[in-house]
């Protein structure tokens, strides 16, 4: 079942697939009827000194070998270029289902689990195929020497194959420990890519807290578990081969001591003989690389295990349900008595319900852990909820296609994410078929434009990973012009001045404000100066709403958000 699913990636290469077992039929009929060769050689020329033979043989010999070469190259460059190719679209098929999981997905998968199945596991996988056309040619060599080996002296080919079945339970033994530990290996290996993400991705806090040392320690400690399985792995690949040459040695001895009282009582002849024990001696190679091809194929199923385990579990209703298109204009946004919570744990959304109409801007204030951030999730279906409804224009979220809603909808985040990129890329990420015109005059908005021309390239400047060259207001800038640009009917601000000065700030709220008009708009700040002129304020405390009204309204309740108010305003 595990071998038809990889096979499903080696389909389209069918072709290519069949000349190279073809290539590996050639090479396995050449190899046994190399054997052939040997009884001539002794009986005809050593005993019979007979010329003509020996003008004949050493040509022979050679297009044996040409022939065997060719069939050899022609199986090894064709499943090259298949295993290349397959795994390529493999991990574009695993990097699909990836990026379109849920977020709970992701908080429950590190990134170097991800990472080592999406690199190292499938990487394993690579050769599975390959390993399937040599195990062939392996066995059609096998048979071949067999079949002349019974051609010879049925009853010598009997006594060989008595050692045989002596070798299939070790070998089944030592393939299910190898496939054990292999995918214990690589989970290991996981483990080893979460310590680097952390260590390489939190660089300044490990400098700030001078926590070198104990990084190194963890990565130690990850590196020393995937030793051990390593080794055990490898320690069983190791002993593959001595058990098949040890099993085969007993059917050897036997021969020589049978095969060779026949020679010596004229039952057979020397070249008889000597062609027979060649037979069986070329049959130690396919039988030994037998075990050890399966062992490859172990670890190749292991690894495949892994990787489809990704691949088949089902995608959260949040990233699956609804096809229907939204297209502006967004009249307006409803939460229904929205419930939602983390997986199995406590409610952090409870009971919502609010409406915010077109061109409304609609704030939420409330303490850290309130469930701001939150609900701006929910919007887009980052989440699924777990009880009631939002509507956009009255159709439940849950009936629109994904990625329709989501193209409707601009984020800027409290924290900004940017990409190894250029500025212009990194703006127009929400619209990548924007003019440069239409990208410098996004930046021109966010008040963006002056740093960026100061930059060494403006805006085809490389920013390095996550924009680590650019200061945090910087990159707050970029995202605000990312957001102006994708000129969506809905737009989410979360914390999005948080990281600019006062100056920066007020002349970014009047961009915003200008962009704000006609758009619906959802902002969480702490400032509650930047949402003074909100249409309606939602306060919420551990996931329930207590208050909603506009800033003036709230203040005369003296409510959870007047004092609020007067810590940071004074006297309201």
């Amino acid at each position: 079942m595990l071998f038809r699913r990889v096979l499903k990636y080696f389909k389209p290469h069918k072709w290519a697939i069949i000349l190279a077992m073809l290539c590996t039929v050639l090479v396995g009929l050449v190899s046994a009827a190399m054997a052939k060769v040997v009884k001539p050689v002794i009986d005809d020329v050593f005993i019979n000194h007979d010329g003509e033979m020996l003008k004949i043989l050493p040509f022979v010999v050679i297009g044996l070998f040409i022939l065997k070469g060719l069939g050899r190259f022609g199986q090894q460059a064709l499943m090259v270029k298949v295993g290349e190719v397959s795994i390529m679209e493999m991990r574009n098929d695993l990097m699909g289902r990836i990026q379109h999981r849920e977020l709970s997905f992701f908080e429950a998968n590190n990134t170097g689990s991800l990472m080592t199945r999406m690199l190292s596991d499938v990487s394993l996988m690579q050769n599975s195929v390959s390993y399937v056309v040599d195990f062939i040619r392996y066995t059609v060599t096998m048979l071949g020497l067999t079949v002349v080996m019974f051609q010879k002296d049925w009853r010598l080919a009997l006594v060989a194959s008595l050692s045989l079945p002596l070798a299939m339970y070790p070998m089944r033994r030592i393939s299910a420990l190898i496939k054990k530990y292999t995918r214990r290996t690589q989970e290991r290996i996981g483990g080893i890519s979460k310590v680097l993400v952390e260590a390489f991705t939190g660089i300044e806090v490990v400098k700030a807290f001078g926590t070198e040392d104990r990084e190194k320690k963890k990565f130690r400690e990850q590196s020393l578990k995937v030793l051990y399985h390593t080794l055990k792995r490898s320690r069983l690949n190791s002993a593959t081969a001595p058990i098949m040459e040890l099993l085969a040695s007993f059917g050897i001895a036997a021969i020589i001591w049978y095969g060779g009282n026949n020679v010596i009582n004229g039952v057979i002849t020397p070249g008889d003989f000597f062609e027979f024990l060649t037979a069986l001696l070329m049959m130690g190679e396919p039988v030994r690389m037998i075990g050890s091809v399966n062992n490859k194929i172990q670890q190749a199923s292991a690894a495949a295990e892994r990787v489809f385990e990704v691949i088949d579990e089902t995608p959260a209703p949040c990233e699956t349900e609804g096809d229907k298109e939204l297209h502006p204009p967004v009249e307006e946004v409803r939460f229904e008595d929205v419930h939602f919570s983390y997986n199995t744990r406590e409610e952090v959304i409870r009971g919502v319900s609010f409406v915010a109409r077109r061109g409304e801007m609609v704030a939420f204030v409330g303490e850290s852990g309130a469930g701001k951030s939150t609900i701006l999730k929910l919007l887009p279906r980052f989440y699924s909820i777990t009880a009631g409804a939002i509507k956009i224009n009255g159709i439940d979220i849950r009936e629109y296609d994904v990625k329709s809603l989501r193209s409707q909808i601009a984020i800027v985040n409290q924290s900004t994410f940017l990409f190894d990129d250029t500025v212009l890329s990194n703006i127009a990420l929400g619209r990548p078929e924007a003019t440069r015109e239409e990208v410098i005059a996004a930046a021109t908005a966010a008040n963006a434009l002056r740093f960026i021309s100061e930059l060494p390239n403006g805006f085809d400047t490389v920013i390095g990973e996550r924009g680590d060259t650019l200061s945090g207001g910087q990159k707050q800038r970029i995202a605000i012009a990312r957001a102006i640009l994708r000129n969506a009917p809905i737009l989410m601000l979360d914390e999005a001045t948080s990281a600019l000065d006062s100056e920066s700030e007020k002349e970014i709220q009047s961009a915003l404000t200008l962009l704000m008009e006609g758009r619906t708009t959802f902002v969480i700040a702490h400032r509650l100066s930047t949402i003074r002129h909100a249409d309606r304020i939602v306060f919420l405390k551990k996931g329930l709403v207590t208050e909603v009204g506009k800033h003036q309204e709230l203040v005369a309740r003296d409510g959870d958000y007047a004092r609020l108010c007067r810590i940071q305003f004074g006297e309201v």
